[in-house]
This record gives C-alpha cells, sequence and structure tokens, in this order.
C-alpha cells in the first residue's frame, strides 16, 4: 500500500491523513528499509557538547567550499553518541595517537540513522569511527597546503630573515601558565642571560586558535623583538591541527624577524616548522636553541676581546724589543760619542791651560809694571794734594770769618721784610681777606647769587651772602 494510499476501503480518493505518531513511526519505518541498521558518514565536526551525562552531541557538517570556516555549511545532521559508545570510540582514538574528537576535526563514523519522535528531529546514533580516515585526511590536506606554499615562495621568505646575532628580546606565543609556556620560560631563567620576553597569549587548540595565533604573531612581530618563538606542549596529532592551518603558515612566513617553533613531541612535525626559520622538537628545545644562539654570540665577543688582547700584547712585547735594541745601539752609540768627545776636550783643556799660563805671566808682568808707575804718580799726587790743601786752608779761614758777618747782615734784612709780609700785619692796617668754599675770592666774576662768603679782618671772621652783582 502507497504511504498516500487510504486507509479505508471504499473511502474518497485523496492524501492520507496521519496522526504525528504515525508520521513519525512511518518516517522511522522508511529510514529504516533505505539505510538498514549501520551507515558510515564522513564530515566535519562542529558545535561539540558534552553532557553531564556522559553522551556526546555534535553536528557532522559538509562544509560549503564557496563558504569560509565556520560559515554556512551545504548540509548537516545532528549526532549523539551515547556514553555506552563513548568510551569504546575514544578507546579507539586513544590507540591511534591520542586523538581525541573535538570542533573541526574531519571524521568517518559509524551509526544509525534514525527519526526522534519526541523532538521530531533526525538524528545519527553514532556507534563507531575510523581513525585512520581522519589521519588520512590531516595528512592530505597538510600536503596540499605544503603544495601551495611552496609554489607561492612562502617556505623559504621567513628563512631568508638574517638570523639576529644575540637575540635577547623574544615574542613568545602560545597559552600562558601551559607546560610549554613554564618549560620555555624555565630554561630561559636558567641561562643567566637577560632577556627581554613580550608574550602573546593565546589558545593553542580549537576552531578559533589558527587566527588568534596568527594574529598574536604579527602582533609581537610589531613590538620590535629580535625573534619570535611559538611554542606548544605535546598532543594528539588532531590537537595540532591548528599549527597545520594555511593562516598560521602564512603569519609564520610573512613574519618580519625569524620564527622559532617548539610544538608538540620529538616526533610531531606541523606545517609552520616547514615555515618557520628554525623547527626544534619541543618548547625545550626552542629555548635552548635560543639560548645558544645568544651564548654563542656572547662567546665569540669573549674570544674576540682576548684575540685582541693577545694581539695588543703581541704588538707590547714586539715595541720593547725594538725599544730594547734601540735602546742599546743608542747607549754604544752614545758612548763612543762621549769617549771621542772626552778625548777632544781634554786636548783643548791643555791647549787652553798652556795659552792661560802664557798669556798670565804676560799679564802679570803688565800688571807689575802699571803697579810701579801708579806707586810713583800716587806719591806725585799726595805731595802735590797736599800742598794745594795747605793754601787751601788758608783761604778758607779768612772765608770763614766774613761769612757769618755777612750773613748776619742779610738775617736781618729778611727779618724785616718778613715782618712787612705779615697778613696780621696787613689786616691791621685794615685790609681784609674774602674767601669762598675755602678759596681766596679775587674775582667777582666767579661768584653767583647765594653763594656764601667768610671775610677775614683782623680782629676775626665775617660771613655774608652774594645777593647781586655789579
Amino acid at each position: 500500500m502507497s504511504l498516500f494510499d487510504s486507509a479505508e476501503p471504499g473511502a474518497v480518493a485523496g492524501p492520507a491523513t496521519f496522526t504525528v505518531a504515525e508520521l513519525a513511526e512511518r518516517i522511522k519505518q522508511v529510514l529504516g528499509d533505505a539505510f538498514g541498521d549501520e551507515l558510515w558518514v564522513e564530515g566535519e565536526i562542529r558545535n561539540l557538547s558534552r553532557a553531564r551525562s556522559g553522551h556526546m552531541y555534535f553536528d557532522l557538517v559538509e562544509p560549503d567550499p564557496n563558504n569560509g570556516a565556520g560559515k554556512q555549511p551545504e548540509a548537516s545532521i545532528s549526532v549523539a553518541l551515547f556514553r555506552f559508545n563513548r568510551e569504546r570510540v575514544e578507546d579507539t582514538l586513544r590507540r591511534q595517537g591520542g586523538m581525541a574528537m573535538e570542533d573541526g576535526m574531519k571524521v568517518r563514523i559509524q551509526g544509525k540513522l534514525d527519526f526522534w519522535p519526541p523532538g521530531g528531529r533526525l538524528q545519527l546514533y553514532m556507534s563507531g569511527i575510523d581513525p585512520n580516515f581522519t589521519l588520512g585526511e590531516l595528512e592530505a590536506e597538510r600536503l596540499r597546503l605544503l603544495e601551495k606554499l611552496s609554489v607561492e615562495g612562502l617556505l623559504a621568505k621567513n628563512q631568508a630573515v638574517p638570523f639576529p646575532i644575540a637575540p635577547l628580546r623574544i615574542g613568545l606565543v602560545t597559552s600562558q601558565g601551559s607546560a610549554a609556556h613554564h618549560d620555555f620560560h624555565n630554561e630561559l631563567e636558567n641561562s643567566g642571560l637577560a632577556w627581554q620576553v613580550v608574550l602573546a597569549d593565546t589558545p593553542v587548540q580549537g576552531v578559533d586558535a589558527p587566527p588568534l595565533i596568527a594574529a598574536a604573531i604579527a602582533a609581537v612581530g610589531r613590538t620590535g623583538v629580535d625573534v619570535i618563538a611559538v611554542v606548544r606542549g605535546g598532543g594528539a596529532r588532531t590537537d595540532l591541527v591548528a599549527f597545520d592551518s594555511e593562516v598560521v603558515a602564512r603569519a609564520v612566513a610573512d613574519a618580519p624577524v625569524p620564527v622559532v617553533t617548539g610544538v608538540g613531541h620529538e616526533i610531531d612535525r606541523t606545517i609552520i616548522d616547514e615555515v618557520a626559520h628554525e623547527a626544534q622538537k619541543t618548547p625545550t628545545a626552542a629555548a635552548v636553541f635560543i639560548v645558544g644562539a645568544a651564548r654563542a654570540h656572547l662567546e665569540a665577543t669573549e674570544l674576540a676581546w682576548e684575540a685582541i688582547a693577545e694581539w695588543a700584547q703581541r704588538l707590547a712585547d714586539d715595541a720593547d724589543r725594538r725599544l730594547m735594541t734601540v735602546s742599546q745601539t743608542t747607549a754604544r752609540a752614545a758612548e763612543g760619542h762621549l769617549h771621542r768627545a772626552s778625548s777632544r776636550l781634554e786636548g783643548r783643556a791643555g791647549r787652553v791651560r798652556a795659552l792661560a799660563e802664557t798669556r798670565t805671566r804676560s799679564e802679570t808682568r803688565k800688571v807689575d809694571d802699571c803697579a810701579g808707575t801708579m806707586r810713583h804718580r800716587a806719591t806725585a799726587a799726595i805731595v802735590e794734594g797736599r800742598r794745594t790743601l795747605e793754601q787751601k786752608k788758608s783761604g778758607v779761614a779768612a772765608q770763614a770769618q766774613r761769612g757769618p758777618r755777612a750773613a748776619a747782615k742779610e738775617l736781618a734784612n729778611l727779618e724785616g721784610r718778613v715782618r712787612l709780609l705779615d697778613p696780621r700785619k696787613i689786616l691791621a692796617r685794615g685790609w681784609s681777606i674774602t674767601r669762598h668754599s675755602g678759596k681766596v675770592v679775587r674775582d667777582p666774576a666767579v661768584l653767583a647769587a647765594g653763594d656764601e662768603l667768610v671775610t677775614t679782618v683782623a680782629e676775626g671772621e665775617l660771613h655774608s651772602t652774594v645777593s647781586e652783582k655789579q
């Protein structure tokens, strides 16, 4: 009987009428007939949630190739993974590299397609998973991205950036407080060098991680650091998918300074390891590499200073040897010059002594002759002087008698003249002396009205003021 046949024979032909429960039952019957008990479906996990009951729910979507990640999918179906199946699925994933289901993960899952009447929802009840499909998809996507980056020349772009001589300023991109953060920081601290670390705290796992990691790399690259370190601890292969993303790979390639990675375990290799300037196995190894680079510069500097010191010491030693040689040569030459000069000096001294003795004898004879002449002349001069002295003595005695008389007469004349010129005598005869400012007034023209005058007369002084000039 057709789905749309009437349930009652003889009724008027037309669309059948179902109750909601009948329709739900009919849908379940059709789904069972069409898909059987189990089927496999592949897609991408989105909106994953874990209930406190232990069940897990998510949407399995077919991304629209014309839309970006996180946009409206081309198709979607709701999936439920109940607790009794979830334990088996998670155990399967753990055995395959420690994977775990999370948003953005591409999976191939097994389950039963059924219709849930109470919710009116078509749902896939998951019972199993194919881990090899997920790993294969990851590897295939990884290879496609590597090829794309290689064609664009981005795999070697960051490697072409010169590595700094002393990378002491580090831009660190990681999750703050994580084991990777602590391991990296401890390695730097234990080195004993002076570091400046600019931390960009960002999620390193999940659907939102790739753009945030890329933004963090770009941000620290603008702060003037010497090198950027991107580190994350180990985990399942699917935990590292953020570091296989194109947006993160491009951020590393476009970084203005060298990027050093330390993502995962020893065996892990991600896309950014291929793009980075230096790829290390772990966060600790990344820190060890940077410490080694900085320490190598310091050691090279110390070796250079030691070489300079040795070179300077060699130059000083050579200069000392040359100076000693020159000083010895100079001393020998000086000794020879002094010996020759001494010989010449002794010869000249002998000649000087002989010449001096000859001159001395000659001059002695001349002095003796002069002394005799001087004695004769001195005797004659003394006799003549005595005679002249006697004559002078007689003249002086006569003159001495005339002198006092003439002087007494002259003194009396002077005393008379002095008495006549005495100012007191002149004032007593009625004369006066007028002064202005202590100076004798001889010309009225030098005075002005109001000037004070002092007039001296025989018996005192008179004070007056000039009132007007004639």
